[in-house]
């Protein structure tokens, strides 16, 4: 499902159990015009709390909790809150925890070795409706494994549906992408089905998976104020 722009400031929740590491990038992205912290968390029962008790756009989750597993948490929170932003945070860059946090339906995945301008970057990136990963993860995810290589997909691809891919892995609305491209909204949904079927998927988080596995995105690269 595409995102929508999120109004500013983008409220933001940490989880992290190191409370140093918690407090600190708090006090950084607190530090952002644009981006509101609203809780700190140190474990899933804390999450939970502020998600309930707060008003919270967006996750920053720590994926190796000392207590529990970053996956099931974050399959926890989307339960509670299904429009809920969830953001990976790991040192890990080459374990399964990108891949597996995105296709439970996060929208991005941090490398804890990005600096806290990178992370605001990345928040704002979500904020403004699309993916944030880092270069580090990115190429992690595009070395795993397909079933033909994305130089034989994208020949299956006509050059609109390539285009279509591209806007859509950038978390663009239906309406916005047949601005963008001078087509129907009919005609875009068309192109959307045809995709899916082509590449064997179900959903708009694998087709953007796909498209960083063929270099489509640069999905590390923010430029505020734009769609």
């Amino acid at each position: 499902m595409a995102m929508k722009n999120l109004r500013t400031p983008y409220r933001v929740m940490l989880v992290d159990d190191h409370k140093l590491v918690g407090e600190m990038l708090g006090l950084r992205l607190g530090g952002e015009n644009q981006i509101q912290v609203v809780g700190i968390a140190s474990d899933g029962a804390g999450a939970e709390h502020i998600l309930q008790e707060q008003e919270v756009d967006i996750v920053l989750l720590d994926m190796e909790l000392a207590q529990e597993d970053g996956l099931g948490l974050a399959r926890r929170l989307l339960e509670l809150k299904p429009l809920l932003r969830i953001v990976g945070l790991s040192v890990h860059d080459h374990d399964h925890y990108p891949l597996a946090l995105l296709r439970l339906g996060a929208v991005g995945f941090l490398s804890k070795r990005c600096s806290g301008r990178e992370i605001a970057d990345g928040v704002r990136r979500v904020g403004q409706g699309e993916m944030a990963v880092s270069p580090a993860v990115a190429a992690y995810l595009a070395t795993q494994k397909m079933v033909h290589s994305p130089v034989e997909w994208l020949a299956r691809l006509t050059p609109k549906e390539t285009d279509v891919l591209s806007c859509l892995a950038r978390g663009m609305s239906i309406p916005a992408i047949a601005e963008r491209l001078g087509l129907t909204v009919k005609t875009v949904q068309t192109h959307r089905k045809h995709l899916r079927h082509k590449l064997g998927v179900n959903t708009d988080v694998e087709l953007c998976l796909l498209a960083i596995k063929a270099g489509l995105l640069d999905l590390h690269r923010v430029e505020p104020g734009k769609p």
